[in-house]
């Protein structure tokens, strides 16, 4: 791995972080790890996720600490006019400018794309709402759940005959997350041909929306729409978890080529059967090939199941619990864990990025900043003097937090498999 700064994909981009909570501060936290110099603005109290836990003391929430490295840290009360001044100046020399508020909230405190477009013309504003930029909802609050109400998506999540399910992970939030740094990195494409910035805006309840492509135009050709089906899948079987001896583990036939090497497994007579032969006569009698699959896949252990699916050529894979997931071996080989040297804490734990850009990899380089750590750093960068950054303290327009530390040093080696 090239460790040099200057390989970094987004080196030299500064983008103004004034967003809280999951979406955009996971967002931003990817962007930092390609280089980006993220300056995440918060208010005097903090980001309201710093409060979910108190697993690395009142105020460093663990929650908080897992969404926030790559990025320092500086405290702006925005409703104060000196605050307003400094945020003039730092959109001023930015790239990119991250917000996630309501849009009337965003207007009364002047981080409007109109407000900040007069400040810097060029700089690429991205918004994320919970329902849109204007609409009947729009002034309403949101967050993850409500997305994933309204989106549909806990309405095709769960069993058959039980009540809507929630998926597991903030899967709205961070859906946003993704499509915030796409439409970013676009927009800052469109910038560098044009010379010209733009309005980037997404939203939780869209990106649920969107998650249902496969979903959408059958239900509009046929008129039936999709329905829970637990571990299984609406338009293809079997598509699905099954228990064995020992736990659970899913079997996956996206295809007929798949399904016929199950039954060398399973058995000629599934191939054979009229019944089975196609994935449209398996949709049809779903139950009655459910019937034979469930009592059979219970009769072996994973490991068993795993040998024989594996030399047969079928997808596969054991269900892994949360404390299983990072004892995987491919997540293992994978990185897929990041450990980041706290200089309180020691080291802090955390997911890697996904993204793999093989010419100018990701580079985690901060642990998630203290509350204003980096205050007086970025105005001394910005041109403040020691008069100006005092004058703003009396106003109470700031707030300093630890003094800022070196960049933290990054071990990128996982734990070994066990």
């Amino acid at each position: 791995m090239n460790d040099s700064a200057q390989a970094q994909a987004l080196s030299g981009i500064r983008i103004i972080d004034v967003t809280q909570i999951g979406a955009g501060p996971y967002a931003t936290s990817m962007l930092g790890d390609f280089g980006a110099d993220v300056i995440k603005v918060e208010p005097p109290e903090g980001d309201q996720i710093r409060y979910v836990d108190e697993l690395y003391g009142p105020g460093n929430s663990a929650y908080f600490y897992g969404l926030n490295r790559s990025k320092r840290g500086i405290v702006l009360d925005l409703k104060k006019d000196g605050a307003q001044r400094v945020l003039g100046r730092l959109v001023a020399g930015a790239d990119v400018v991250l917000v996630s508020l309501r849009p009337e909230a965003a207007r009364s405190i002047h981080l409007d794309y109109e407000s900040l477009k007069a400040v810097n013309p060029q700089v690429v504003y991205c918004s994320i709402t919970a329902f849109g930029e204007d609409g009947p909802l729009a002034a309403l609050p949101g967050m993850d759940i409500l997305a994933q109400a309204r989106g549909g998506m806990m309405g095709i999540t769960g069993e058959p005959d039980g009540p809507p399910i929630k998926v597991g992970a903030p899967i709205a939030d961070w859906t946003v997350s993704y499509l915030a740094c796409w439409g970013i990195v676009m927009a800052l494409m469109w910038r560098l041909q044009t010379g010209k910035g733009q309005h980037v805006a997404v939203n939780l309840l869209d990106g649920m929306v969107a998650m249902n492509p496969n979903y959408t135009a059958p239900y509009f050709k046929s008129g039936i729409p999709v329905r829970p089906q637990g571990g299984g899948h609406p338009q293809i079987v079997p598509y699905q978890i099954f228990e064995v001896s020992d736990g659970y583990m899913v079997v996956a036939c996206l295809t007929e080529k798949f399904w016929q090497r199950l039954t060398t497994v399973i058995g000629t007579e599934y191939a054979e059967d009229e019944r089975f032969r196609t994935n449209p006569r398996r949709l049809v009698n779903r139950e009655a090939l459910d019937a034979k699959l469930k009592p059979l896949f219970k009769t072996r252990t994973k490991t068993d199941w795993a040998q024989v699916l594996a030399a047969a050529g079928v997808p596969f894979s054991p269900v892994n619990r949360f404390e299983e997931i990072f004892e995987d071996p491919q997540v293992v080989h994978n990185k897929m864990l990041l450990e980041l040297d706290d200089p309180v804490h020691g080291t802090i734990k955390t997911v890697n990025n996904p993204l793999t850009l093989m010419g100018t990899p990701a580079q985690p380089s901060r642990y998630p900043p203290r509350l204003g750590e980096h205050t007086e750093e970025v105005l001394r960068e910005i041109g403040l003097s020691e008069d100006d950054i005092a004058e703003l303290r009396q106003e109470e327009a700031i707030e300093v937090g630890a003094v800022a530390s070196p960049r933290s040093s990054l071990r990128r080696e996982p734990p070994s498999a066990s």
